[in-house]
């Protein structure tokens, strides 16, 4: 699947929800409302998805720009939020499907350990529906679940 083949789906203006999970708290869910903007950029070729959250108060800001060489199935992807990352672009690789669904995965530092993984899955948008999971993957391949954000098309 293409990238510009699927920016009618995807751009626009976003509202809902923002559930950031800690699964090592005893109440891991923090939900917030969330606002995000979609747009196509570079002829098309690429999407950014800027998105907004709280946690404790206090505003966040994450930015996912996704492309494709528009031939493979093959994406690339730039991840940045404000809450979680030290300043570092979290640089994934991953998929589209023939449904236009993605999946990226990247990595980070982690002290005194092996690195993490991070998995980013969005399902296509549907009936005006927007869904992205987000996965903290462990050095031995185990997935926690640690974002689910859902919004419908303003």
């Amino acid at each position: 699947m293409k990238i510009v083949d699927l920016n009618s789906k995807y751009v626009g203006q976003w509202k809902g929800t923002y559930r950031l999970i800690l699964s090592w708290l005893p109440n891991p869910d923090f939900i917030s409302e969330s606002h995000m903007e979609i747009k196509a950029v570079a002829n098309g070729k690429f999407l950014t998805m800027t998105y907004d959250w709280q946690h404790d108060g206090l505003d966040q800001h994450g930015m996912i720009l996704i492309g494709n060489n528009n031939k493979q199935f093959e994406v690339t992807a730039s991840w940045v939020d404000s809450w979680g990352m030290s300043g570092k672009i979290m640089n994934c690789f991953g998929t589209v499907d023939d449904e236009g669904d993605i999946s990226v995965t990247g990595s980070y530092e982690v002290n005194n350990s092996p690195d993490w993984g991070w998995r980013i899955e969005i399902p296509c948008p549907t009936d005006n529906a927007l869904q992205i999971k987000m996965y903290n993957v462990s050095p031995e391949g185990q997935d926690f679940f640690a974002g689910d954000a859902n919004y419908s098309k303003v």
